[in-house]
Order: C-alpha cells, then sequence, then structure tokens
C-alpha cells in the first residue's frame, strides 16, 4: 500500500501539491498525456526544479496562452462569463479520462462550488468559474486527480495544516485569514489549521483546502510502511520562511519486494522487556518493520521474581542488524540482546497489482518447487470490503473467484 504524507506546514496549494507530486517523480508527459483526453487547450505546465532556503524542491505552474489573467477564485454569475459548475462537469464527463480520476475531479469542483455559493449566498448555478481562469482551475484540479491514479497512491495523510492570519484582498474586497471559502470548506469535517500568527497572508487556498478535503483518509498520524522518497513543492508567495508543501511517499509493501531466491541468511535479534506498556511495544515493533525489520514480534514471558514481561523479537538483514540494535538500545528500556544467525528455506514470491470487480489490490504469488498460493495485503482487502459493503471473507472468496476463472490475472 502506498500512503502519500503531505507535511503542510505552510499550507498548501494545487500548484504546491503538483509541484510536489512532480519532486516525487510525477511524469511530466504522462500527465500531459492524461489531460490532453479533457479537449481543453491554451495553457503549458511549467515544471522547473530550483531551490528555496537551501532545499531543492519543484515550483509547478500553469502557464495561460497570450499572457491571459489567471483564476483569483471563483465568481457569481454577472461578473464575468464564465464556465458554470454544470458546464465543468459536463466537460470533464465527456473526456475520456478514466472513471476514478473523474469522480474525483468532479468532487473536487463541487465542494468548492458549494462552499463559494454558502459564502456569497448564491445558488450553485449562480457560480461561476472565471472563462480564462477557468482553464488554470481544471488544469489545477484534475491534474492533482490525475496524478493519484498515476503514481498509485492508496491513501492520503495530511500533517501540520496551517495557514496565515490577518486580512487579505481578493476580487471581492478584504476578507480575514483563513479566506471565507475555505473556512466553509472545513465546515462539518475535523480537519484542524494551525494559525501561524508570524504569516500575515493567505497560506491555504481553496483550491488547497479542497484537496485536503477529497483526498485526506487521516490526520496528523504515523504513516504505515517504510519512506520511499520525499520531495517539495514550493509556494508562490513571500512569507519570509520556507514557503512549501513537503511530500513523503510511505511504502508497505516495500518490506514484500519480489523474492527470487529459495535460500536466505537472516539475523534474529531478541530481548526481554518487563518495563513496556501495550502501546509502547506496539509502537516499537511498527517502527523496527518500517525501518526494514522482515518481520517483528513479541512473546509474553515470566521473568525472574515472577514479573511478566515480554520478549521482543525480529528478523533482519545481516547488514541492518547495527541500524535495529542502535533503535532498539535508545527507543526501548532494552539494555542488551541476543542474536543469531539463521538459515531460511523460504518461497519465491512476486507482488502484482490486479484489477477486480471490486477494484484494484496487489496479491502476492508464492511459490515453491511444485506448490504454488495466493495472499493479499490486509488493509488492501479491508478497504474495498468497506466500498463494497462487505465482509473481509466474502470479498476474499469472490476475488480468488475471479482469479480461478481467469488465471492471466495472477500471471501464472
Amino acid at each position: 500500500m502506498k500512503t502519500l504524507v503531505l507535511d503542510a506546514f505552510s499550507g498548501i496549494s494545487g500548484d504546491m501539491f503538483l509541484g510536489a507530486l512532480f519532486d516525487l517523480g510525477l511524469s511530466r508527459s504522462a500527465l500531459e498525456k492524461e489531460l490532453a483526453k479533457l479537449n481543453v487547450g491554451g495553457y503549458q505546465l511549467q515544471v522547473k526544479r530550483t531551490s528555496h532556503s537551501s532545499i531543492y524542491g519543484t515550483d509547478f505552474d500553469v502557464i495561460l496562452a497570450d499572457q491571459q489573467i489567471k483564476d483569483n477564485g471563483i465568481t457569481e454569475h454577472g461578473h464575468h462569463h464564465g464556465r458554470s459548475f454544470a458546464t465543468i462537469k459536463q466537460l470533464i464527463e465527456r473526456s475520456n479520462l478514466n472513471d476514478s480520476v473523474k469522480q474525483r475531479t468532479l468532487k473536487l469542483f463541487q465542494e468548492i462550488a458549494l462552499a463559494e455559493a454558502h459564502v456569497h449566498q448564491k445558488e450553485i448555478s449562480e457560480i461561476h468559474f472565471h472563462e480564462v481562469g477557468a482553464i488554470d482551475s481544471i488544469v489545477d484540479l484534475t491534474g492533482a486527480a490525475i496524478a493519484l491514479d498515476l503514481m498509485k497512491i492508496d491513501q492520503v495523510i495530511v500533517n501540520n495544516l496551517a495557514d496565515g492570519t490577518g486580512t487579505i484582498k481578493i476580487a471581492h474586497g478584504i476578507v480575514p485569514v483563513p479566506v471565507p471559502a475555505v473556512m466553509q470548506l472545513r465546515v462539518g469535517t475535523k480537519i484542524s489549521v494551525h494559525l501561524r500568527p508570524e504569516v500575515k497572508t493567505e497560506l491555504i487556498t481553496p483550491t488547497g483546502m479542497a484537496l485536503v478535503k477529497c483526498f485526506a483518509t487521516g490526520f496528523d498520524t504515523n504513516p504505515d510502511g517504510i519512506l520511499e522518497k520525499t520531495g517539495y513543492g514550493f509556494g508562490k508567495r513571500e512569507i519570509g520562511s520556507l514557503n512549501a508543501l513537503r511530500a513523503s511517499i510511505y511504502n508497505s509493501l516495500l518490506s514484500n519486494q519480489a523474492v527470487e531466491q529459495k535460500q536466505d541468511q537472516v539475523m534474529l535479534i531478541e530481548t526481554n522487556l518487563d518495563d513496556i506498556t501495550g502501546e509502547q511495544l506496539a509502537d516499537a515493533i511498527t517502527d523496527l518493520l518500517e525501518r526494514g525489520a522482515k518481520d517483528a514480534w513479541s512473546e509474553p514471558i515470566v521473568m525472574k521474581k515472577g514479573r511478566p514481561a515480554y520478549k521482543l523479537c525480529l528478523l533482519v538483514e545481516p547488514r541492518q542488524r547495527q541500524i535495529l540494535i542502535k533503535y532498539l538500545f535508545a527507543k526501548t528500556p532494552a539494555i542488551g540482546v541476543r542474536q543469531k544467525l539463521l538459515q531460511r528455506e523460504i518461497m519465491q514470491r512476486k507482488i502484482k497489482l490486479i484489477a477486480t470487480s471490486y477494484g484494484e489490490l496487489h496479491i502476492k504469488e508464492l511459490t515453491y518447487a511444485d506448490i504454488s498460493k495466493i495472499t493479499f495485503e490486509h488493509q488492501e482487502l479491508v478497504r474495498l470490503a468497506t466500498l463494497n459493503h462487505c465482509s473481509l471473507t466474502e470479498l476474499k472468496t469472490k476475488i480468488l473467484a475471479e482469479i480461478r476463472q481467469n488465471p492471466q490475472m495472477k500471471g501464472i
């Protein structure tokens, strides 16, 4: 499972979001190919690798043709001859984009339009995106939905979401920060925003808040998986400090990558702990797995004087032994460890993403001599079971039936 973690210490906007994803490796040509399915012209993507505050990242922008003015938001009917939400919805629905991208994009536009309609006490039919500005709005929002699809992101976590303070001038006059549309987008949610009093301007745009509201599955939490890559997308405002969105990808499958050999060597490391809580032990096991342990677990034991305790065990590659032993000494009550080199007999394994009637998920193909079997990522099964309103057992049975009917799905 791939988790995108957004560290929004300096807010979030559409261009910061896409800039950060480009910095993580989003393919420009792949994004442009998908955006072309909208049949909207008059723009170019600008993707520039640069540095701010001695930190390198990516500056993303949508450059409009003929020096046209970019979008400053949404305006009421009558101020401009703009694209209505209905027009944009029709544009997206008639495109050749895949259904998941269409649904995400429409949800983003709908959330922004509803927020603006409430702020200005208008019907949603009276809310129009600026005629010219709608181009960059469409590119930013559709591009964000496409990017998650191209990068196969399973979930998004937003940490440290911050905005500025004071007031700013927009098309409707001077308004407080956070701006009214951003506040309205938060209504009915538990999205928490930390205000930075030293920053006297907007850090979270309505587009940025819509991305948070529609994409985020968690807030201020530690992700599962191994940190794969970190990148930065720069904002356009000068705020006196680093104005960037930091994005990181954590991959829970990296510790279960393809294995071709039938034998290997691992180090078994053990330590007895009689002064650790269950919560601390669970956190330690999670951290050890994220740091590259092949496996980690605990066993209940009884130590001297009849004290109940735990034996914390982990399997690691020999070259990682020292790193993980240091972690045990630094982050747990351990004062000594035992270690043993083991020879393992293992099944060969491949990980593959398959498309089923219930959604995409990864399967692990395991083989040894004439033995073969398939396993699933539990978290992905939980997600799909929730989406399809069925139990884990029922979903697993149905997916296995599909695989049996179409052996090419699992490649064997």
